[in-house]
C-alpha cells in the first residue's frame, strides 16, 4: 500500500522550494503518493456529491477545496523549480561541468535542451560582432591599377575608357587605373602610395588592406 502524503506536508515541500535558492531533492516516491492522495481526495468528493445531509456536504467542501489547493501547491512547485532550472542553465551556459543531482528526470532533459540551445544563441550573437566583411582585395597585376592618395579636391572627369572617376576629395585613398593615377600625380593632384615602403609619410597606410574607392557610373 502507498503511503499517503499529507496536505501539511505538501506545504512544506512547497515552502523548501519557496525558500531556498537551490532545487530541493525530491522523494523518486513523491508522485505516486501525491498522485495516490488526489485519487483517495476525488474519491471522497464523488461519493459525498449527492448526499444531502450536514456531515456530506462539509466533506464535500472540505475535500474539494482541498483538491484545488493541492494543484495550487504542484503548480507553484513546479514554476519554482522551472524558474531555478532558466536560472542555472543561463548562468552555466558554458560550463564544462553541471550539477544536475537533484534534477527530476524530465527537469534534466529539459535543462540539457536549454543549455545547448543558449550556447548556440550565444555563440550566433558573439559572432555577429566577429564576422567582417572581406575587403576588396587591390589588384596587384604589374601594369594595371595605382594606388593614391589625393592631395587635392578633384571633379569627376570622363576617361579614355569610357568610365567617369571621381570625385574626389583630399585625403581619399583610390586604387584607379596606372593611367588615370599617372595622370593625377603629374598634375599634383596626388601622390603614389608605395605597399611595402616605409621612408614617407604614407607609410602608415602601407600594410593596410585599403578598398577601391574609385567611382564610376
Amino acid at each position: 500500500m502507498v503511503e499517503l502524503i499529507s496536505y501539511e506536508e505538501l506545504r512544506k515541500i512547497q515552502n523548501a522550494e519557496r525558500d531556498n535558492t537551490a532545487l530541493q531533492e525530491i522523494d523518486p516516491t513523491f508522485f505516486e503518493i501525491v498522485r495516490e492522495y488526489i485519487k483517495i481526495k476525488k474519491k471522497i468528493v464523488e461519493e459525498n456529491k449527492n448526499r444531502d445531509n450536514t456531515f456530506s456536504k462539509q466533506t464535500l467542501e472540505k475535500s474539494s477545496q482541498e483538491l484545488r489547493n493541492i494543484y495550487k501547491i504542484l503548480e507553484d512547485i513546479c514554476t519554482r523549480r522551472y524558474r531555478k532550472l532558466v536560472t542555472q542553465a543561463v548562468t552555466n551556459v558554458t560550463a564544462k561541468i553541471h550539477n544536475t543531482e537533484k534534477m527530476l528526470e524530465d527537469e534534466e532533459e529539459l535543462y540539457n535542451k536549454m543549455v545547448e540551445l543558449l550556447k548556440q544563441n550565444k555563440e550566433a550573437f558573439i559572432k555577429t560582432f566577429e564576422e567582417k566583411q572581406e575587403p576588396e582585395k587591390l589588384v596587384k597585376a604589374e601594369g594595371i591599377n595605382k594606388l593614391i592618395r589625393i592631395k587635392d579636391e578633384v571633379q569627376s572627369f570622363m576617361w579614355k575608357d569610357s568610365k567617369t572617376y571621381g570625385p574626389f576629395i583630399k585625403e581619399d585613398i583610390a586604387n584607379l587605373p596606372i593611367d588615370v593615377g599617372e595622370i593625377l600625380i603629374k598634375q599634383g593632384k596626388a601622390i603614389e602610395i608605395v605597399l611595402g615602403e616605409n621612408n614617407n609619410e604614407d607609410a602608415k597606410a602601407n600594410n593596410a588592406v585599403l578598398p577601391d574607392v574609385q567611382k564610376t557610373d
